[in-house]
């Protein structure tokens, strides 16, 4: 019996010292997640715009103006576009155009830049509505918060010696 109760202090206190130990600290670190990037897949923009426009030759007198925009882009750097703008000429120039558009985002630390190139077609009309081509290139600035800056030039072939080079300044929501 002495050797029972002796045997069982043993192992209580064998037990009771092994849980009796320092503390654990584990090795892992805790990171923040990665910010989520700029400019993603899957995004809708709403652009409002100011510019002015030149004219080669034509009917048509150099002016300010402005215009909205729609933009979705269904990859990261590829979307689509479409605007509508008006310039104050004598007399006033609407334009309408769709767009496909291939941005180049840079995102390091803080700063989101994106360049990108953008062509396609629409009409132009000032009573008389011709079609008219575009092509060009611009750079947006981007915040985190989904908003943006953008500056761009188009070039628009309308045909008729009516060609138009417009300088675009604005401002991006991101849905």
């Amino acid at each position: 019996m002495k050797r029972i109760l002796l045997s069982l202090a043993v192992c209580l206190s064998v037990a009771a010292s092994a849980s009796a130990g320092h503390q654990m600290v584990s090795s892992k670190e805790y990171k923040n997640p990665a910010p989520p990037p700029c400019f993603q897949d899957q995004e809708l923009q709403l652009d409002v715009f100011g510019l002015y426009g030149w004219t080669n030759q034509g009917d048509h007198d150099d002016g300010f103006g402005g215009g909205l925009g729609v933009n979705y882009f269904f990859l990261r750097n590829l979307g689509i576009g479409v605007d509508g703008s008006v310039r104050d000429a004598d007399p006033a120039l609407w334009t309408a155009s769709a767009s496909l558009i291939v941005r180049f985002p840079i995102e390091t630390g803080s700063l989101c830049v994106a360049p990108y190139i953008l062509g396609g077609g629409g009409v132009q009309t000032n009573g008389t509505t011709r079609g008219a081509y575009h092509a060009g290139a611009g750079l947006e600035f981007r915040c985190p918060q989904g908003f943006g800056v953008f500056t761009e030039g188009r070039y628009f072939w309308a045909g008729n010696d009516d060609d138009q080079i417009q300088a675009r300044l604005g401002f991006r929501v991101v849905f």
